[in-house]
């Protein structure tokens, strides 16, 4: 009985070291969230500063006859170069010269009975003063003449038009250059105001570019930016912004033109470029939309600390929504790591791990 007695408390004891070892105070420490992460700014500037932009030439015309008419004669091709004032299509002529000669026929006659009405209101006017006549009739004698001077006026305007229209029959290189594109061909009918032939002059060419408004806004006229041809490993050459369209297109982008400042290498009109523009600033800063979280009616966001391993909370103000991402006026600096998805989960002073994406690339290197 004295050794059942003695071998008790040991039971006890084992059952409850047992028990400790499975209690909630001794469960393993919670591992880091993975966690995805954007550098914004300068981080990211590679990738957001590079645009694609086309060359043209400064002077340029999409040719085509004031009145519609058959084409006679179309005197160059693409390729060839013209000079300011040369003749390079014409219309049949025949139906402009009926015209004229018609116009000028009725304004002989419209002249004719102007002068008519004028001596017939004189006399009018001469009779009345000597009572022979009554004011009526010199009433009638005015309005006659008013009516056939407007006569005249209007056949003037027809033979100037007619004339006009004549001259208007040959289609003139407006300057200097070459032919780009003839669209129609000879004895076609061309309606009014149909181009016929393009021209572009051989002077400055320019780049014109679609941009985010947010960069273009820190770009002024002057500006140097770096371009290079995109289909080709040439050389980089430097472009000077002319100007920056005052309207929004699709909301969020405005139109920039460049003239090529100085080229080392051949370019011609159509060419695809790349600008390299300089990156975001500290006022020109944005995240994805998903990056930012609402907690007590202020914005932050996550901010990665990569020496601790852990995010801080960032109180952020914002700016306007530009597509899939949101501008941030302050409270980041440019280069800083935000979590770009999931905030919500997260604390303040919480441990993360950087979401790394699995791919043969990242496994390659491993045994």
């Amino acid at each position: 009985m004295h050794i059942a007695r003695s071998l008790y408390p040991v039971g006890l004891l084992a059952a409850a070291l047992m028990l400790s070892a499975c209690s909630p105070d001794a469960a393993a420490p919670a591992q880091p969230r993975s966690v995805k992460l954007e550098a914004i700014g300068a981080g990211s500037a590679d990738a957001a500063s590079r645009f694609v932009a086309t060359l043209r030439q400064e002077h340029r015309a999409d040719l085509a006859f004031e009145n519609g008419g058959r084409i006679a004669e179309i005197a160059v091709d693409v390729g060839d170069r013209v000079r300011k004032g040369q003749v390079l299509a014409s219309l049949d002529a025949e139906p402009a010269r009926l015209r004229l000669t018609q116009a000028e026929a009725n304004l002989r006659a419209a002249t004719g009975q102007a002068k008519e009405r004028q001596i017939q209101l004189q006399q009018q006017q001469a009779m009345f003063e000597d009572g022979v006549v009554s004011q009526a009739s010199l009433t009638s004698a005015q309005v006659a003449h008013d009516s056939a001077q407007s006569q005249l006026r209007v056949a003037e305007s027809d033979r100037a038009l007619a004339a006009r229209a004549l001259r208007q029959s040959e289609l003139r290189a407006p300057f200097d250059g070459s032919v780009v594109a003839r669209l129609l061909q000879p004895q076609a009918d061309a309606a009014a105001g149909q181009v016929v032939v393009q021209v572009e002059g051989q002077g400055q060419p320019q780049a014109v570019a679609t941009l985010p408004a947010a960069i273009a806004q820190g770009l002024t006229p002057g500006s140097l930016v770096q371009a290079s041809r995109a289909d080709a490993n040439a050389a980089a050459f430097t472009l000077r912004l002319r100007s920056v369209s005052s309207r929004l297109e699709g909301g969020a982008s405005v139109q920039a033109i460049f003239d090529v400042a100085e080229a080392s290498i051949p370019l011609r009109s159509g060419d695809s470029l790349m600008l390299s523009l300089s990156g975001a600033s500290e006022n020109d800063l944005s995240v994805p939309l998903p990056a930012v979280i609402a907690q007590q009616g202020k914005d932050a966001v996550f901010v990665y600390d990569a020496k601790a391993g852990t995010v801080v909370r960032r109180p952020v103000k914002l700016g306007p929504i530009e597509g899939e991402r949101i501008r941030v006026t302050s409270g980041l600096r440019s280069g800083e790591q935000v979590v770009a998805a999931g905030g919500a989960f997260l604390s303040d002073g919480q441990a993360v791990l950087p979401l790394r994406a699995a791919s043969h690339l990242n496994d390659a290197g491993r045994p």
